[in-house]
């Protein structure tokens, strides 16, 4: 009986075939009528020369190779309406009839041979607004389907140079698998990216990005294939063999391209192919071999002949994490937590409110920067007020964002067709902000598709159909229902979801606010053993709310102190006001606890003696740095965090001490406050 590819490729060492180019450029082809005037379209060649296609599928089969792809790169829409309308109407065909040749060939081949169907990144790309989600989804999904009608065994998205043509690409595969009742139990996908020799992706993520962006999906392996040959590989094959858990992928050029005589050589030999191959399957664990540009059958035989037995890999599972789209921020930190900037919100700030009803784009980035800045991980992102159109505004700003902003992005809106247009234009890995029980399961069977189809972390507000829950117990019993319907429901994982256990205002005065802040650090506590692999999220400054500037600084940095010591892992926050311990008076500081904990006594009242502390509305004005003494302005740069001006107080300093002194003397002393 006949193994599925999945099988086959999970048992051993798996070997693709050469580069469809390089051999068709080696046979004998007329430039004008095999092209049908389209120079240079390579998957034309199914429609006028299937002869040639079909001997080239055959010579790689002959060497020995498992499996060969279609002649299939190009051969979408989007890209065949660049040589003409005509051309592009042949999309659909020319799929069914490569992946027709290829099967054919498979099939007459000795022993058990796989056709992937191949489908390349095409030549516009979504993260630089060259085309759109919806038209490239469109357009792979005709070309998806018709390798399906044509018997493909697995799909091969390969040559990838930007994260959203990759989701856009798996998400074509995975609609054409469920209009013919299939899914990729049945039909793998396969991805493949490339790596410039600058080490990024051609937009710009590094490989880390790229596998914490995939990871959610459900794709059968993940490698580099063309740009470059095996040598500027093996680091990037290097991590990725600690880091995924499923099949690797090795496809490299024949060596980096050379120009003799106007033309390009790939410098590589097949000996050297082979053992560079051998050693990526001995030393990483990569079980899946190819070639790309300028190897040949004699490259594939090379490495064929000397296979070695393939070995299990040592994986250091990946930490959960949201990327942007270059870089990956972990949900759980490791010495700190994870801060969520608070004012780039249409309904938290009122300049990115103005900001946005003016349509200044660039002021917005410009804020966004500033948050970053000022300490935040992940912007939260909101255009949600009466008057605008959600929708357009997300996907204007989020495009912004995701190019010029090195942060992820928290999409945050009670519109789900606008957290989609956000998710489309979202190059990283994002969080949705949120999900709850208000109507049942109605936001959530609205929301987890989309965190599914984007592969997107989720929050999940304790709220159900009795309104926002207060006590710690509705606070817990919630969270345990969302997390139910999150995991088992739809599938995601406890590690991707942030439970918001919400937190309120305890300055009203009134007897049934006294104790909401200490009902959430109760919950936080609870939920954080109970639900471990859980994030916990809160909006701290909401705790605050009513209370005058200086007073609120002081209540959400002890409140926050006080949550992440119960077990808080996130928080949306304006970072550059919230204050370290060493920073706060100790007399407020007492009074803070005093208010969030409510240790009434009978003459005691904890918000009358808090709210006495800041009269005046100012807190203690700090010491100007200048008038300090020399090693006390260097303690106070440490104290406070800052750099502005430090590089001046160095200089006059080393007039003064060695290095080592300002360093072990005075430097440390700071550090030791701050810990």
């Amino acid at each position: 009986m006949a193994e599925s590819i999945e099988t086959v490729i999970r048992s051993g060492v798996f070997v693709l075939d050469g580069g469809m180019g390089t051999a068709v450029q080696a046979m004998d082809t007329d430039p004008i009528k095999d092209y049908l005037n389209r120079e240079n379209c390579t998957d034309i060649l199914t429609k006028s020369r299937p002869d040639i296609v079909r001997a080239i599928h055959d010579s790689f089969l002959e060497v020995g190779v498992d499996a060969v792809e279609t002649n299939t790169f190009g051969a979408n829409r989007l890209v065949l309406s660049e040589f003409d309308e005509e051309a592009a109407t042949w999309a659909y065909e020319l799929n069914v009839a490569s992946a027709k040749i290829a099967r054919a060939a498979c099939d007459a081949a000795e022993g058990q041979r796989f056709v992937l169907g191949s489908m390349g990144p095409g030549t516009k790309l979504i993260s630089l607004g060259q085309a759109t989600w919806d038209d490239m989804l469109d357009s792979y999904t005709e070309q998806a389907s018709g390798l399906l009608e044509g018997g493909i065994d697995a799909f091969l998205i390969e040559t990838c140079q930007d994260i959203l043509q990759i989701k856009c690409a798996i998400n074509a595969c995975m609609v054409a698998l469920k209009n013919i009742a299939k899914s990729t139990d049945d039909i793998p996908i396969m991805v493949s990216i490339t790596i410039e020799t600058s080490g990024t992706m051609l937009v710009g993520s590094n490989l880390e990005t790229v596998v914490h962006a995939l990871a959610p999906y459900p794709i059968l392996s993940l490698g580099l294939n063309c740009a470059t040959g095996p040598e500027l590989m093996e680091p990037h094959i290097a991590w990725l063999s600690k880091h995924w858990d499923r099949p690797i992928s090795v496809v490299p050029n024949a060596g980096l391209p050379e120009m003799v005589d106007g033309v390009a050589h790939f410098p590589l030999s097949a000996h050297a192919y082979g053992v560079a191959m051998k050693r990526c399957v001995e030393l990483y664990g990569a079980n899946i071999i190819g070639g790309c540009c300028g190897t040949t059958q004699k490259h594939l035989e090379a490495f064929i002949q000397q296979k070695p037995e393939l070995k299990p890999k040592n994986i250091d599972h990946l930490v959960p994490s949201v990327t942007s789209l270059y870089h990956h921020v972990e949900l759980k930190q490791d010495t700190s937590i994870l801060i969520i900037a608070e004012r780039t919100n249409a309904n938290g700030s009122r300049k990115f409110k103005r900001l946005l009803e003016e349509e200044q784009w660039d002021g917005l980035v410009d804020m966004a920067r500033e948050e970053l800045a000022g300490g935040a991980h992940v912007l939260d992102v909101c255009v949600d007020f009466v008057g605008r159109d959600g929708v357009a505004d997300l996907d204007e700003i989020v495009g912004r964002l995701a190019q010029q902003v090195d942060a992820p992005i928290m999409l945050d809106s009670t519109d789900a067709n606008a957290i989609e247009a956000g998710l489309k234009r979202a190059g990283g890995r994002c969080i949705v902000n949120s999900i709850n029980l208000e109507d049942g399961q109605q936001r959530l069977d609205d929301i987890c598709p989309l965190l599914k189809q984007y592969g997107a972390a989720a929050v999940a507000l304790t709220i159900d159909e009795e309104g926002m829950a207060k006590t710690a117990h509705r606070k817990i019993e919630i969270a345990h229902r969302l997390h139910d319907l999150y995991t088992n429901k739809w599938g995601l994982l406890s590690s991707e979801m942030m439970i918001d256990v919400l937190t309120f205002t305890i300055a009203t005065g009134m007897e049934a606010d006294r104790k909401l802040a200490v009902e959430t650090l109760d919950a936080i506590e609870a939920i954080a053993k109970e639900l471990p692999e859980c994030g916990l999220l809160l909006g701290v400054s909401n705790v605050s709310f009513g209370l005058k500037p200086a007073a609120r600084k002081v209540l959400n940095s002890v409140f926050l102190h006080e949550a992440v010591a119960r077990g808080l892992t996130a928080a949306i926050v304006h970072a550059s006001k919230i204050l370290p311990k060493h920073r706060i008076a100790d007399d407020q500081w007492s009074a803070a606890i005093d208010l969030i904990y409510d240790n009434c006594k009978d003459d005691f009242d904890p918000l009358i003696n808090f709210l006495s502390l800041f009269e005046d509305d100012v807190v203690e004005e700090e010491a100007i740095v200048e008038s300090l003494p020399l090693n006390e302005q260097l303690q106070k740069y440490i104290l406070d965090g800052k750099k502005e001006g430090l590089e001046d107080v160095l200089e006059e300093a080393l007039q003064q001490w060695p290095a080592l002194t300002i360093i072990n003397d005075h430097l440390l002393a700071g550090m030791k406050v701050v810990g």
